[in-house]
């Protein structure tokens, strides 16, 4: 079974391939500009993914 240091790095590296594949959907790596429309998103998305890793985060230190 994994320690707890490890479901954290495993949590965390999740979230980062989340971000690079919603962030490249989106066109984030793209040499055009972004509409207001995805800059928005990609923003909320963000916001999503740090609340998913600060709650990783808690729950692992609660164990």
């Amino acid at each position: 079974m994994l320690s707890k240091l490890g479901i954290l790095i495993t949590i965390l590296v999740l979230v980062f391939i989340f971000f690079i594949v919603i962030s490249f959907g989106a066109g984030a790596f793209s040499k055009k500009n972004i509409n207001k429309e995805t800059k928005k998103y990609l923003k909320s998305v963000n916001i999503l993914l740090a609340i998913i890793a600060l709650v990783g985060i808690i729950l692992v230190l609660f164990l």
